[in-house]
């Protein structure tokens, strides 16, 4: 099976990213949310990471996580670049998972 580099980095991101979420990021609207996957496109610029808060305990709105997301956008990728060593750290873009959905 190819292990292509660009899916090493999708794991290593999904690591950091959530790990992040757990112990840096302060917004109370990103409590519970549980980075599902993420896909790095070949040339390494972008990376989508899809979430779910269905597993949640916190009811939650939508659009205020994504605002939530959206503000703290910029303090993620710069911690990713603080903890994965690439040459340039890929644009982050936050997606919501359906894939729960359709079970």
């Amino acid at each position: 099976m190819d292990y292509s580099r660009s899916d090493r980095l999708s794991d290593h991101i999904r690591t950091e990213v959530s790990l992040i979420l757990k112990s840096e990021v302060k917004d109370p609207r990103l409590n519970g949310l549980t980075v599902t996957r993420v896909e790095v496109s070949k040339n390494l610029k972008k990376a989508y990471i899809y979430y779910s808060s269905s597993n949640s305990f916190n009811a939650t709105d939508s659009t205020d996580t994504n605002k939530g997301l959206q503000k703290a956008t910029g303090f993620i990728r710069k911690l990713l670049g603080q903890r994965i060593k690439i040459k340039r750290i890929p644009e982050i873009c936050f997606e919501v998972d359906r894939s729960e959905d359709l079970l």
